[in-house]
Parts: C-alpha cells; sequence; structure tokens
C-alpha cells in the first residue's frame, strides 16, 4: 500500500477540521428548525376525550378537502391527501397529554417535500377548534 507524503497528509488535515465544524452547525441548524417545525405542528386541547378529538381530527381534514386514507382510531393516526395544485399529504398522531389534555401532532408534504410553512397548519387547527367546538355542542 503506498504511503502519502507528510505533507499531503499535513494538507488534508485542516480541510477535515473544516467539515467537522460544518457537520456541527448543521445539525444546530437543524435542531431549531426541526423546534420551530414542531411549535407551529403541535396544538394541545383541553380534553382527555382522544376518540372526540380523533373525530374532530377527521372532520377537519374532510372540511379542507382532504381524502382520508388511513384512520387508526386505537394508535390515534391518521393519513389524508388533497388532490389541486400539486399532492398535498397530511399525517396527524392523536395522543393524551397530561392532566386533561390531548396532543395534537402533524406533519405535511407538498409534492413530497415537508411542509414548513405555517400557514397550512394553522388552517388545519383552526378547523379543528371548530370542529371540536360543533361536537361539544352537538351542531352537526
Amino acid at each position: 500500500m503506498p504511503r502519502l507524503p507528510r505533507f499531503a497528509l499535513a494538507a488534508c488535515l485542516p480541510l477535515l477540521a473544516a467539515c467537522q465544524t460544518d457537520s456541527r452547525q448543521h445539525v444546530l441548524a437543524t435542531t431549531n428548525s426541526q423546534l420551530a417545525q414542531r411549535a407551529i405542528s403541535t396544538r394541545a386541547f383541553d380534553t382527555e376525550d382522544r376518540t372526540a378529538v380523533f373525530r374532530g381530527v377527521l372532520s377537519a381534514l374532510q372540511d379542507l378537502g382532504f381524502v382520508v386514507d388511513r384512520a387508526d382510531p386505537v394508535l390515534g393516526t391518521v393519513s389524508a391527501t388533497r388532490f389541486g395544485n400539486g399532492v398535498v399529504r397530511f399525517t396527524v398522531t392523536v395522543r393524551a397529554g397530561n392532566g386533561p389534555r390531548s396532543i395534537v401532532r402533524a406533519s405535511g408534504q407538498l409534492n413530497q417535500h415537508e411542509l414548513s410553512d405555517p400557514a397550512p397548519f394553522q388552517r388545519f387547527f383552526e378547523a379543528l377548534s371548530q370542529a371540536l367546538f360543533l361536537q361539544a355542542n352537538q351542531i352537526d
């Protein structure tokens, strides 16, 4: 196996150090964006009735023009698709929170790219709030 001259190895070390610094910065930047994404895609609702929240998620998605692909009330997961100016896919999870709360977390894709724009999430959570209000007041 050929040996590299010492000067070639010495020349490569700063490049390797630069890669390490860039990857650390990338991880930190990714963590910040994940926290920001979680903030726009998660809401807590003051009810421990996970079934009602799950039904509200189904109603909200249908009200927004989505077709429900899969719904599992035991796991609390819903996958839905909307076709239009591109294919939008939403996956929503409903889980019990601390105390009498339910946590709803949504993720979305537009044409197989992660949705990071807060507007679709805001529309979904507004529709979900309305659906929960209508259910609580038994309004069809």
